[in-house]
């Protein structure tokens, strides 16, 4: 089975519709994982994915949060009960198509450091590693876990990494529990495949960050090792970014061979 997939948090379903709709066409994306779609299941146009050929599968919420996974291949298993990790948002949506599970996760912003936002920040990270534990065998099972993390893992992964130290998104605290998430058994794709790339996928609206290029990588796509040794390319759209009416976040696409 070869299948590409990607992650992009779209910062609303509605306002980015037209160029996500746009983007499907252009990139034919196999599973495309989307966070931040800001709306209820019950509202989500899964009726215009479907007549693209896409499986649907929505956990949303009323303007915030929100996750939903569009597959060309069909579900075999969809799960949302993740209230233990999210707390009542709607963060964390899990799928398998075929062998594959695959998780699309929005983890929290964290606001402020030593805020109560942050710490919930910390134990969604440290829940998801948790969990993982439970229920999968990095040895065995192949796993995706992929999203807009709100991490950026290394210095090489942040336009100053002096001016940024401790501040939300690449803060020593998060990125000590992105480690610890990451050494259950995962690959970041990206950077196995970049590895001294200095690429961003996600600038500030204000500021003029775009055009000056004050990013960070935050989206991921990560891979237990099964999966990580048949990745071909992981790059990511910067492009989009710049068109009209973009989401600050662009996607990052993994191709599986």
């Amino acid at each position: 089975m070869e299948f590409s997939i990607a992650t992009w948090n779209v910062n609303s379903i509605r306002a980015r519709m037209e160029l996500l709709l746009e983007w499907l066409l252009e990139s034919s994306v196999d599973v495309a994982c989307l966070q931040e779609i800001k709306v209820e299941e019950e509202k989500f146009p899964s009726q215009k994915f479907e007549e693209m050929g896409y499986h649907v599968a929505v956990k949303g919420q009323k303007a915030y949060n929100g996750v939903c996974i569009l597959s060309r291949y069909p579900f075999k298993e969809i799960k949302k009960d993740f209230d233990e990790i999210e707390h009542g948002q709607k963060r964390i949506l899990q799928v398998s198509i075929e062998d594959i599970t695959i998780i699309n996760a929005y983890f929290p912003q964290g606001k402020i450091p030593e805020s109560e936002y942050f710490y919930y920040k910390i134990d969604f990270i440290e829940g998801l590693r948790l969990y993982l534990d439970k229920n999968f065998n990095p040895m065995e099972d192949k796993v995706i876990l992929l999203g807009d993390f709100n991490v950026a893992p290394d210095e090489i992964d942040v336009y100053d990494a002096d001016a940024l130290r401790n501040t939300i998104g690449f803060h020593e605290r998060e990125r000590e529990a992105l480690s610890y998430l990451r050494e259950w058994g995962f690959v970041d794709l990206f950077r196995v495949k970049n590895k001294k790339l200095k690429e961003y996928t996600w600038w500030d609206y204000r500021n003029a960050s775009f055009r000056r290029n004050m990013g960070m990588r935050v989206d991921h796509i990560w891979s237990s090792e099964k999966l990580a040794k048949r990745c071909i390319t992981c790059t990511i759209a910067r492009e989009m970014r710049g068109m009209p009416k973009p989401s600050d976040h662009v996607p990052v696409i993994a191709t599986i061979a």
